[in-house]
């Protein structure tokens, strides 16, 4: 019988591996982003009750909303310019002389970049419901929001990034690429909370965002690949 084969003896996985170890380390040695994407989602998010009256049932009300608007701008920021300055240094030279199919590339700094994005703001969520007055039960389903919801936007945002990658005005062409995109998911993740808040369930916007999140996984990475071919070879 055949030995079955680890992943250290598959041809992809070196290159794999070695991307994702040097993703996280360049983040480790620039913590002051990982820091911004959180200050950046606080002081947002809690802009909006300095600005209004101290009514409880109104701040419940919007707050759901407000959380994941923070969200999304806090994605864009973190991702629209992601490919931008591996393209000018031949990084993305290297994935295609690599042999890795760049579906499986992009799927792997996907995964990379939706951890970076989705701890910091994380830890930060719950404090900044506290301050909508959001119940436990409510906190605890945006958490699940957060971790659903964040990996659509970031595989739409590496899409968007990777279309725009070597462009005049490439951020800009990613950000309003991504927002018409991201109201899906700003809207079913909104509603869940909202949902747990009047004391019912969320159980059918989590499957949505669990399924759009699906749906993305297997398109994402592969258009993405696309666009990071037609951008080094352009």
């Amino acid at each position: 019988m055949n030995k079955p084969l680890n992943a250290s003896d598959r041809p992809w996985w070196p290159a794999v591996r070695g991307l994702a170890v040097r993703e996280w380390m360049a983040a480790w040695q620039r913590p002051g982003d990982l820091a911004l994407y959180a200050v950046f989602f606080l002081i947002v998010s809690s802009l909006f009750p300095l600005s209004l009256e101290a009514n409880p049932v109104l701040l419940r009300q919007i707050g759901p909303g407000v959380l994941w608007v923070s969200v999304v701008l806090s994605v864009l920021l973190a991702t629209a310019r992601l490919f931008q300055d591996d393209l000018h240094s031949g990084w993305l030279d290297q994935w295609l002389l690599s042999g890795v199919p760049l579906g499986l590339l992009m799927a792997t700094r996907m995964a990379v970049q939706w951890v970076l994005v989705l701890c910091p703001v994380a830890l930060v969520a719950p404090v900044v419901a506290v301050q909508f007055n959001l119940s436990g039960a409510a906190i605890v389903t945006l958490l699940q929001t957060l971790a659903l919801g964040t990996a659509v936007l970031v595989m739409l945002s590496c899409v968007a990034a990777a279309l725009s990658a070597g462009t005049r005005g490439g951020t800009m062409l990613a950000v309003l690429l991504v927002l018409p995109l991201s109201v899906p998911t700003l809207v079913f993740s909104s509603l869940a909370v909202q949902a747990v808040e009047r004391g019912g369930s969320a159980q059918a916007e989590l499957a949505l965002l669990g399924a759009m999140g699906l749906f993305s996984g297997i398109v994402c990475p592969w258009v993405g690949g696309l666009a990071i071919g037609a951008a080094v070879d352009g």
